[in-house]
């Protein structure tokens, strides 16, 4: 299925669109192709921070308790130990 595709007028400065003609020549993409997966790859960047956010507001307001790590730390400990350390891979 082929996705709708919307054209819209942007402003750059002059080294910007230098730079994404280098990367559309590079990548052999076509200039709205480089500006979409700049958007996506900026869109995906804000997307992490705000889950970072929100995992440590989570974190402060319900910090682990002291028997919570005690049992990650055996777990993690447990899991480990049956790893060939010492073998080459």
């Amino acid at each position: 299925m082929t996705k709708v595709r919307r054209k819209v007028a942007v402003s750059v400065s002059p080294d910007v669109l230098a730079a994404a003609e280098r990367l559309r020549k590079h990548t052999g993409e076509s200039r709205s192709a480089v500006f979409e997966r700049a958007l996506h790859g900026l869109l995906a960047a804000v997307q992490r921070r705000a889950r970072a956010r929100r995992y440590v507001a989570g974190y402060r307001t319900h910090p682990e308790r002291r028997a919570e790590v005690k049992a990650a730390l055996a777990a993690a400990l447990e899991a480990l130990a049956a790893e060939p350390w010492d073998e080459a891979r």
